[in-house]
């Protein structure tokens, strides 16, 4: 599964990055070139405008809002851990970590533009290689007992309902890895284009290239070692695992690094959405700007309610599981294949054409099974949560 989704999101990845300039002979300006600077352009000139947007503006908005609210989960947890390292008879609730959190993201959101938070992003990049390479170090070190350790996931008791719903939420959280479909063409949006450069798409190619090589040796590693060192038993987030013991502190650091990773993350998702909303604002004034008091109470509304569901459902795994399935799986591996067919109408029954449907059949069928499976494990968890909890 995990080479699987790793060629699909490559390939898909690639396909966004080579309909980002489309035929244009009206744009003199541009060398007969349009660029499509956002999803949703894409997706209007491909399906049309009201068919475009239909069919694509409820899973983006998804996404980018799931992905906001899992970082908020995942941030409050590892601001938790740290501080339970720092104070282990701390009294604050997990709760209270999902506020802070959310209350530096309000202060982020507050930057004006996208390209302010270019050194946020380089910063949130470097944590995610650092934290990865912390977790490979630590789960290297194991040496698991092999009489005790438990590397068979039909030994653990559990219902066989129980088993199917967590394959089907398993498919679709590893799916969920490789969501970062929704900002490819406002990321390379950012290249500029000049005499020297002409065109965007080789750069991004490469850069897409190196991306995905780094992140698959990084998600394999992490998955095969701490697989190996803990088998079944390893948590949702492996360094959880580590948190106690002679190498706590290495843990704990690697928990910031995690902080630091998903603030800035939280940020690159979050920003369409203000870009969105705002562009709609602007359409319902009779100026066609939106006041700087409006647009701040408007960041910081979508920051808080982004924090508000965190709160209520902070369960990791199916949290991923459910915006994987409902949101990450269709804009990722099911609408970019489907949007290349209908632009480029490659030969019926040719290789390309084949491989591009069996994309968008296998993921839909994949993305309905995640969602009955992730929502299943929401529910079973939610019966013993209480949101005030110490």
């Amino acid at each position: 599964m995990l080479v699987f989704s790793l060629w699909v999101s490559w390939y898909t990845y690639l396909l966004l990055v080579w309909m980002h300039e489309v035929p244009d002979l009206s744009n003199k300006a541009g060398n007969g070139i349009r660029r499509l600077d956002r999803y949703d352009q894409l997706a209007t000139y491909v399906l049309g405008r009201r068919r475009g947007r239909a069919v694509l503006l409820p899973f983006q908005l998804i996404v980018l809002l799931g992905v906001a609210i899992t970082y908020t989960v995942v941030g409050g947890d590892s601001l938790r851990a740290f501080a339970l390292f720092v104070n282990p008879n701390l009294a604050m609730g997990q709760w209270s970590f999902y506020l802070i959190f959310g209350a530096v993201q309000l202060l982020l959101s507050l930057l004006p533009s996208f390209n302010e938070l270019s050194i946020v992003s380089l910063l949130g990049a470097i944590m995610s290689v650092a934290y990865c390479i912390i977790a490979v170090a630590m789960s290297a070190r194991v040496h698991p007992d092999k009489a005790t350790m438990n590397y068979a996931p039909e030994l653990v008791e559990r219902t066989p309902i129980e088993r199917t719903m967590g394959i089907f939420n398993a498919i679709t959280t590893v799916l969920f890895a490789y969501g970062g479909h929704n900002v490819a063409l406002e990321i390379q949006a950012t290249l500029p284009i000049n005499a020297q450069h002409q065109s965007s798409v080789p750069r991004m190619e490469k850069g897409v290239h190196i991306t995905f090589v780094v992140t698959a040796a990084a998600y394999f590693l992490v998955a095969i070692l701490g697989f190996y060192a803990f088998g079944t038993s390893v948590a949702d987030n492996v360094l959880l695992t580590f948190a106690h013991g002679p190498t706590s502190w290495v843990v704990a650091m690697a928990d910031m690094f995690v902080v630091v990773h998903v603030a800035a993350g939280y940020q690159v998702y979050i920003n369409p959405v203000f870009t969105m909303c705002e562009a709609s604002l602007r359409k319902r004034t009779q100026t066609g700007t939106v006041h700087p008091v409006a647009q701040t109470l408007l960041r910081m509304a979508l920051v808080v309610g982004v924090t508000v569901v965190g709160l209520l459902i902070p369960f990791f795994g199916s949290l991923m599981g459910l915006f994987g399935a409902i949101a990450i799986t269709p804009t990722t591996f099911l609408l970019p294949p489907l949007l290349w067919i209908l632009y480029k109408q490659p030969h019926k029954w040719g290789t390309e054409w084949m491989v591009n449907w069996f994309l968008v059949i296998i993921t839909g069928i994949m993305g309905v099974l995640g969602t009955i499976g992730a929502l299943y494990g929401i529910i079973k968890a939610s019966a013993t949560y209480r949101i005030f909890a110490p």
